[in-house]
């Protein structure tokens, strides 16, 4: 039975209003007399104003703020709700639904301090940037059991539904968090998590036959912390922004009780552990590693001063309100709860350090010779103790390694670009695959039924939108990704809306909206696509970034989603996506499409002398370097 709640409770403020204040006569008479509508406002969007008189197809306006009067077009005008509606919880009670006043209800209750608000089937959430009491297990009791109508508008009256119907229907569900970077994805996924651990515990309290009772939900709840602080980072837009995709599918057994959990990463950026954009930082788990570990770690973790990592592109770059220090104490702790063992951290904490010093590695081009060398190995000395390597093998497999050309194996000295190149290849590859061991890792924690006969919800959170002042590859594989979500928001909002209008008899044209976005998502991959040409040019040795954006604008230069730029300016192609003209730089995609690898490195971190290493390499797949070898040199230079 939920708990009631003291209605005086101040809490409470940020669930509701009093909806008793809106139906005032006096107030409603005004809105009668004024005729007040939106119009459109250049810097405000929509603002209210008063209709004066009408002219054909233009009408006079007061605006309400101002008192101004001006002209407007007769189409531009959209209605306004009667006061009655002001904060309404679900939008779809709106008498007038237009873009004007669904902008308006949700920014007139942010500004309430209410941050959620339902939109028929779905629950729109604005990002407060401030913490709020309303995730308290006071609140969590509130929600447990009713009716999404019978509480205010929260995600944990969505994730509460979707456990209700699962129990009831005995069906699997899904909750997809989808947004613009930045907009709160990762912290309402966390809300799920948090409310499905407390409603669904894998025991009940005090059950004699649980000695671990709530050991699985704990787990499962730290689960976030740990790959937040390998897979998060620090951007223009978002203190804390997910540098990958997740699904978190939480199995349940047929009582309701929480039985496992699974967790499948996307899109992770590798990229961003050698190289940040200006005022962005690289994952966080590197500057918790710099600031808070301990003086026996720094031994054993070769750990040097910050400003010496040429990786942290920005240096230390600390952020108002995160303390690296205390975020590593947390990090380690998550991982203890997640049964994770000295060795394991010592093996993780071993490759984050080798991966920032790689990048301290300076080579040289020899005089009259295109011949890199490496004057000093101090540094390589070290990466190769971290990764159980032989100084020599290593330094000799980036300089000089064998590369097969037809059926012959040569030994090909290698310029100062592709060392750097394949140095920065390696670092990303060691990163990215740490993390899947992590991900795996903690699955082995959580996944206890192996999904056999379970009922599961599914909690999804991707990347979200991106537009940058200029944007790369990473972006086109994000921003495909949420047009794709988009497109089935767009069909199970509209196509289940209207079926529901079926049911009940209404007379409706049958629309099919989830086309709307589809020519975007052709234009990216279908055959002749934009992916399908980046792959096909990645074929031909003497292709180059300009060779690629020359076949695309010749193959779609008339798409009604593809825009052809200046190409003397910084961005070669843009694309409409259903947020807004992203613009493109197509610099250095081939190598990041085919991210070759130097297989002579490959070859010694499968056989390394750090167990930990050996067995994150151990399924390498080397792709491209006989390609890369053929290459012109300007290929060393792209990195990614």
């Amino acid at each position: 039975m939920a708990t009631e709640l003291d209605p005086n409770d101040p809490d409470l403020k940020y669930l509701s209003v009093d909806r008793n204040a809106f139906s005032d006569p006096a107030t409603q008479a005004e809105w009668t007399q004024k005729r007040l509508v939106w119009v459109p406002h250049e810097n405000q969007g929509f603002v209210a104003a008063g209709i004066k008189g009408e002219k054909g197809d233009l009408v006079e306006v007061e605006i309400v703020e101002t008192g101004k009067r001006t002209q407007v077009a007769k189409d531009d005008i959209q209605k306004m709700n009667p006061p009655k509606f002001d904060k309404v919880e679900d939008m779809a009670e709106l008498t007038c639904l237009n873009e004007a006043s669904v902008l308006h209800n949700i920014k007139d209750r942010y500004y309430s301090g209410l941050i959620y608000t339902y939109s028929g089937l779905f629950c729109v959430v604005v990002n407060p940037y401030k913490r709020l009491p309303i995730y308290t297990e006071k609140i969590m009791e509130r929600y447990k059991g009713l009716k999404r109508s019978e509480v205010p508008p929260h995600v944990f009256a969505i994730t509460d539904y979707a456990y209700r119907s699962m129990l009831q229907d005995r069906e699997d569900q899904s909750i997809l968090c989808t947004g613009e970077s930045g907009a709160g994805k990762t912290e309402n996924t966390k809300k799920v998590i948090q409310y499905l651990a407390y409603v669904a515990a894998s025991k009940p309290k005090g059950s004699a036959t649980a000695p671990h009772s709530g050991e699985l939900e704990q787990q499962l709840l730290q689960a976030n912390p740990i790959l937040e602080a390998f897979g998060n980072a620090k951007t223009v837009k978002n203190d804390n922004s997910s540098r990958f995709g997740k699904f978190i599918r939480i199995n349940f057994d047929a009582s309701g009780y929480i039985a496992g959990a699974n967790i499948e990463t996307y899109l992770l950026e590798k990229s961003r552990a050698i190289r940040q954009a200006k005022d962005e930082r690289t994952f966080h788990i590197f500057y918790q590693i710099l600031a808070g570990a301990s003086p026996e770690q720094r031994k054993e973790f070769i750990i040097e001063d910050p400003k010496t990592y040429l990786f942290l592109t920005n240096g230390p770059l600390p952020v108002p309100g995160i303390d690296d220090a205390a975020e590593f104490q947390s990090t380690v702790q998550a991982m203890n709860i997640m049964g994770m063992t000295n060795e394991d951290y010592s093996s993780i904490f071993r490759v984050v350090s080798a991966v920032m010093l790689f990048g301290s590695m300076q080579f040289k081009q020899e005089r009259n010779s295109d011949q890199a060398s490496l004057p000093d190995n101090t540094v390589a000395q070290k990466v190769a103790k971290l990764l159980g390597l032989s100084i020599t093998e290593m330094t000799k497999a980036f300089l000089k390694p064998r590369i097969k050309v037809g059926r012959d194996f040569v030994t090909k000295s290698q310029t100062k670009e592709q060392v750097e190149f394949a140095v920065e290849a390696i670092s990303k590859a060691c990163y990215e695959r740490m993390f899947r061991w992590l991900v795996n890792r903690i699955n082995r924690s959580l996944d206890r039924t192996k999904r056999q006969g379970a009922s599961f919800i599914g909690i999804l959170d991707m990347a979200g939108f991106e537009i940058f002042e200029l944007n790369s590859f990473e972006q086109l594989c994000i921003n495909y990704t949420n047009e794709k979500l988009q497109q089935l928001f767009n069909h199970t909002m509209f196509i289940l809306e209207q079926e529901e209008y079926q049911r009940e008899g209404i007379e409706w044209k049958f629309i099919d909206f989830g086309l709307d976005l589809q020519p975007t998502i052709d234009l990216i991959d279908k055959p002749m696509g934009i992916m399908a040409l980046l792959d096909e040019e990645c074929w031909f040795p003497k292709a180059t970034d300009r060779s690629f954006v020359d076949k695309l604008v010749q193959s779609h230069s008339v798409h009604p989603k593809f825009m052809k730029t200046d190409f003397r300016g910084v961005a070669d192609f843009a694309i409409v996506h259903y947020a807004g003209k992203v613009d493109y730089s197509a610099e250095k995609w081939l190598m990041k499409n085919m991210d070759p690898l130097n297989e002579n490195v490959v070859s010694l971190l499968q056989v390394s002398q750090d167990p930990f290493v050996a067995h994150i390499w151990k399924d390498a797949e080397i792709v491209g370097m006989a390609q890369q070898a053929m290459s012109n040199t300007q290929f060393g230079a792209r990195t990614k």
